[in-house]
Parts: structure tokens; sequence; C-alpha cells
């Protein structure tokens, strides 16, 4: 498999689909729950029509990276370093929660190489006072949980489907060590910036998200003039939950795109 270097890091990346595509690429940018194998319900569904980018972002999955060099402000031009090595211009990129820290600091960063932004039950890296009240509150409700991974996905999927909620956690086994520094101040960016940078956005939120409930996305897409959509009966991890409605979406944001 191809990969990427960047800031010292080798950057484990896979390429899917037709590179003569008109439709241009698309990059999927995993959550702290997952890594470049998360995105198997998405891949033959875009492959077809896309050119598909899975990646690991550093110090997850494949891309060994040690703790002192897991440094969020790296994720743009990680993601930068990936489009270079795959010899893409511009990327439609979709992002599940710590992965919209790296959608929304390239769009912000590196507008020339963005097509347009998929917030999938995330924040990325925009502040705003709702989203910093969130995250006062969101560490009890981790604890609550039991951790990251088990509120990662929602308590009737991991009832109902108990065979695909073992395959989240073994996925996400695959993160050794990983300690993304996305909580920092200095990783985020304001709402003026990322409707600077004229990028197009579209939020997904989710009724039972724990993490980031919908009514925290709702203000981040008013605040970035983002189109937002709303999931019933899924939790933080709709991509993996509801494939099927997640892709529909997605592709209705993908014919809207210039």
């Amino acid at each position: 498999m191809p990969s990427a270097i960047n800031d010292g890091v080798e950057l484990y990346f896979e390429l899917h689909g037709n590179s003569e595509s008109s439709n241009g690429a698309l990059v999927f940018a995993h959550g702290a729950g997952g890594n470049a194998a998360s995105w198997w319900q998405q891949v033959p569904t875009f492959s077809d029509s896309y050119r598909v980018v899975v990646f690991d972002h550093r110090g997850f999955g494949r891309s060994v990276c040690p703790p002192e060099q897991q440094n969020a402000l790296l994720f743009e031009s990680d993601l930068i370093a990936i489009l270079d090595a795959a010899e893409i211009d511009s990327a439609t990129i979709v992002c599940q929660s710590m992965g919209g820290w790296t959608g929304v600091r390239a769009a912000v960063f590196n507008p020339d190489r963005v097509r347009g932004v998929f917030l999938a039950n995330t924040p990325g890296a925009v502040q705003n006072q709702v989203v910093a009240d969130n995250w006062t509150q969101l560490t009890e409700r981790i604890a609550e949980g039991g951790g990251l991974i088990n509120r990662a996905i929602s308590e009737p999927f991991a009832m109902n489907h108990p065979d695909r909620a073992l395959l989240y956690q073994q996925i996400a086994a695959f993160n050794v060590g990983s300690a993304p520094n996305i909580r920092d101040n200095e990783v985020g960016v304001s709402p003026q910036q990322v409707l600077d940078s004229k990028v197009p956005f579209h939020v997904l939120a989710s009724d039972l998200d724990p993490l980031f409930p919908p009514h925290v996305l709702s203000a981040v897409a008013d605040d970035i003039g983002a189109d937002r959509s709303f999931v019933e009966g899924a939790g933080h991890s709709t991509y993996f939950e509801q494939p099927s409605t997640f892709n529909g979406i997605l592709g209705e944001f993908l014919d809207t795109l210039p």
C-alpha cells in the first residue's frame, strides 16, 4: 500500500475506485475509535463513481507515531501530504468525529485543496460557546458510558447487532497508544475562519449521539452557514450503524458541489 511522509511520520493510506472519474476524489477521515478499516461500508458504495482515499491518522492503525508527535495541529498537513502522494489536486473530505478536525482545518488553511467538507457527528475544530459548554459536560458523559469506545455506538445498535458492535471494537483495538490533542484551544478555529474559506460544508447529527448531540451540531451549522441533516435511531457513529442512510445523505451533498 502507498504511504506519505509528513513531519517524519509515515502515514498509511489506500486508494480505491476510478482514478479517471470526473466526479473527483473523496477522502474519508476516521474518528478516534477508528482507522482506515472503519469505512468498509462506504468504500464499495462510492468507489464506482469517485476516487476514494482512506487513511490512518498519525498514531492510529498503521500510521505509527510516538505520543510526542501526535499533534492534531498536524492533521491538515498530513492530509495534504496524502493528497500530494496520491496526486490529487483537491478532494471532498468526509469526516467522522475526530476526523472533523482534519477536514475543518484543511478547509481553513488549504481551501484550494478542499472541494467540500461533510461533518458527521462532529463539530470538527469549530469553536463556539455551545461547543465549549459541551466539552465541559463531555468527560462526565463518557465516564458514565464506560469509555469513549462504548459511547461511540448506541445501546440499541449494540443490542440488536452484537456482531457488528464487536467488529467496531475490534477495529478500534488496532489503535495502540493513540492520544490526539483535539481539545487543545490552539487546534480550534473560529466560525468566521470557516466562512472565509468559502468551502461548502454539511453537518450530520443523530438523535442518540451522546458525544455531540444535535443541538450542539445545529449551533455549529448555524455559525458556519452549513446545511444540516438529522438521523433518527443512530448514535455517534452513524456511518457504521446506518450506512445506507449515511451514504444517501453524503451522496446528496456531493451532488450539490460544483
